[in-house]
């Protein structure tokens, strides 16, 4: 969809057309989905935050402004902001320490990174701790500065930047731990 026939799209959710809403989800539900995946401890929630996201997208859709940005921009922090607050409700906001990881003596080889399937890192990110696993996602995927991780997580700069090594060594071990048995999970 071009971004004039996005806008269409949504001033047509504005006025609360069912067949229009159908095609701004359709339209942006992968991506909003992926990122709940990121966000969400297992399949069942990420499914919640992708609902309770589009929720809140279409009770907003009046306060989008064109001018502004993009509407699939509006819509992903929204729905990122979205998926922090169901995290604090469900009280699973990051504690300041987790505890200290193992350290692992060697790097990943540069050719290991070419085999490492996409299903195995979203799967060490989903056992990433809560706390780890937040910071991890707005500061790799959202690209956001430490000082709003902070600001949105209730924590310090420097309790950001430390979550931020700590999930990249926990993910540097679970995927090197786990690559050479790794297996395809099969559909079934």
């Amino acid at each position: 969809m071009t971004e004039t026939e996005i806008l269409r799209t949504v001033e047509a959710c504005k006025r609360r057309e069912p067949r229009a809403e159908k095609v701004l989800f359709e339209c942006f539900a992968p991506r909003v989905y992926a990122l709940a995946r990121r966000y969400a401890p297992d399949e069942t929630a990420a499914q919640d935050f992708l609902q309770e996201c589009f929720i809140v997208i279409f009770d907003n859709l009046g306060k989008y402004d064109a001018g502004r940005g993009e509407v699939g921009a509006w819509l992903y922090r929204i729905s990122v902001n979205t998926c922090l607050q169901l995290l604090r409700k469900a009280r699973q906001q990051p504690a300041l320490d987790f505890g200290d990881l193992p350290a692992i003596a060697d790097e990943l080889e540069p050719e290991d990174l070419d085999r490492i399937p996409e299903s195995l890192v979203l799967e060490g990110i989903r056992r990433l701790p809560p706390g780890y696993r937040q910071v991890f996602n707005l500061a790799v995927f959202e690209e956001w500065p430490h000082n709003e991780i902070a600001r949105a997580l209730n924590i310090s700069e420097s309790a950001s930047r430390s979550q931020l090594s700590r999930a990249k060594l926990f993910l540097k071990n679970f995927i090197k731990n786990t690559l050479p048995s790794y297996e395809p999970q099969r559909l079934v």
